[in-house]
């Protein structure tokens, strides 16, 4: 009886320790199923933790399954503290491909399969200058007609601006303290926990991180006068989280880089980040003065806002899709989900909290719009100064989608805002012509 158990004990443990052993992960290929290249020539580092039976007897085996568009031409192999074997591939076309990648070990004659990875995904789109500098084919005429209109349109936002709730902001500040925390502490975690249950690439995560930790966009107190919130404190809420920017974007790309497991030095754009707190500032400034000095012609500005704002708005969505058009190429469903879910939750949390702390309904309202349109193109430009193109081109998807879909959701609300406004005004109306007997 003991003499069976013992025999059934070892077949257990001999069984366990085979299926334990198919299990183990000796390649790591950043994480990622999904590799995009936009040069004729690129280079792939796999890390191998395998450890050879014999000296320098394992070897890996590249498979494109299109080698017409993407050709395998050598493997080589680096023995140091970690094995790494160096992919070089050409590219001749652009499309989608898979690679299969397999690790074996010979002993002798005789070759063992030590591991296999299938299906991935390549996307090539070759670019001269990079996905971005390609995507920026912009009409000239078009900003040049633009430029005036936003400037215009910020100097009406300052003359409505009413200097007593500015004073008053600042004495009671919990709506811009409840929007500093959301956007500089709350969204970037739950970015980067969605980016590790979605298991993106590393450069990919850090572009979500980094989107999520931008301050609020100019589009906020737009937003804000639309929906009816409060536009002053909208604006001071952007002025004050572009501000807080030059302190906070440094700490958290630091922070989330390390747990990425990213090396190297983020360049922060204090240049853009001040050039985007002195372009809020000086029009709006003009608006102040322009109330104080001319009210006449600060009436006739405030009487454009709401049209040129509408103008303004369908332009910036407009531009957003076209620039980052080449952009969406390279989205999957994960990427695409992230891009919804990141403006979603900053609009939830802000709302949310500005209701628990018993907020007036105009404030919810600016603190929700504050917390969920983050300023994404500032997230761009700290990518491009800090990743080489190819990785640039990886991380750049995530504050153009999550831009994009930030716009989208925002014209959602608006137009189902406005519809129930009208629905509304509608019941109202008939109740007036038929007053109940």
């Amino acid at each position: 009886m003991l003499r069976k158990l013992f025999i059934v004990l070892l077949l257990l443990f001999v069984t366990l320790g085979e299926g334990r052993k198919s299990f183990l992960s000796f390649l790591n290929i950043e994480k990622t199923e999904i590799l995009l290249f936009t040069k004729t020539e690129e280079i792939i580092i796999i890390r191998s933790s395998y450890r050879d039976k014999q000296p320098n007897s394992s070897y890996l085996f590249v498979q494109s399954e299109d080698p017409k568009m993407l050709q395998v031409v050598n493997v080589t192999k680096t023995l140091s503290d970690v094995t790494n074997f160096t992919i070089n591939l050409v590219t001749d076309e652009d499309g989608e491909t898979n690679l299969t990648i397999q690790l074996w070990d010979s002993e002798g004659r005789q070759k063992i399969l030590i591991e296999e990875i299938k299906n991935v995904k390549v996307k090539v789109l070759k670019r001269k200058d990079g996905l971005l500098q390609a995507s920026m084919h912009i009409d000239r005429n078009l900003l040049m007609l633009i430029l005036p209109m936003i400037l215009l349109n910020k100097c009406a936002f300052g003359c409505k601006i009413e200097l007593q709730v500015f004073l008053t902001a600042w004495k009671r500040p919990l709506p811009v303290i409840l929007t500093a925390v959301t956007q500089f502490f709350l969204l970037p975690f739950c970015g980067f926990l969605l980016t590790q249950i979605m298991a993106l690439p590393e450069a990919q995560a850090f572009g979500f991180v980094m989107t999520c930790t931008c301050p609020g966009g100019g589009g906020g107190y737009l937003f804000a006068l639309l929906l009816e919130g409060d536009v002053t404190l909208a604006i001071l809420m952007t002025c004050t989280s572009t501000f807080l920017a030059l302190i906070m974007m440094p700490a958290n790309s630091y922070i989330y880089s390390r747990m990425l497991g990213l090396s190297g030095t983020f360049h922060i754009p204090v240049s853009k980040i001040m050039s985007t707190l002195l372009f809020i500032l000086i029009p709006t400034s003009v608006g102040i003065v322009i109330k104080r000095r001319i009210p006449e012609k600060a009436n006739f500005l405030e009487r454009i806002i709401r049209p040129l704002s509408f103008v303004l708005l369908f332009v910036g969505i407009y531009l957003t899709f076209r620039t980052g058009l080449m952009f969406l190429r390279t989205v999957n469903l994960e990427v695409l989900l992230l891009g919804v879910l990141v403006p979603a939750l900053g609009l939830l949390f802000g709302y949310s909290f500005a209701k628990i702390s018993m907020l007036p309904l105009p404030v919810c309202k600016t603190v929700a719009i504050e917390s969920g349109l983050l300023n994404s193109f500032l997230a761009l430009a700290i990518i491009q100064l800090s990743f080489k193109q190819s990785k640039a081109d990886l991380a750049s998807v995530a504050p153009f989608t999550v831009a994009m879909c930030s716009g989208c959701e925002m014209l959602l609300i608006l137009l189902f805002y406005k519809a129930k406004k009208r629905c509304i005004l509608i019941v109202e109306d008939k109740g007036k012509k038929n007053p109940p007997v």
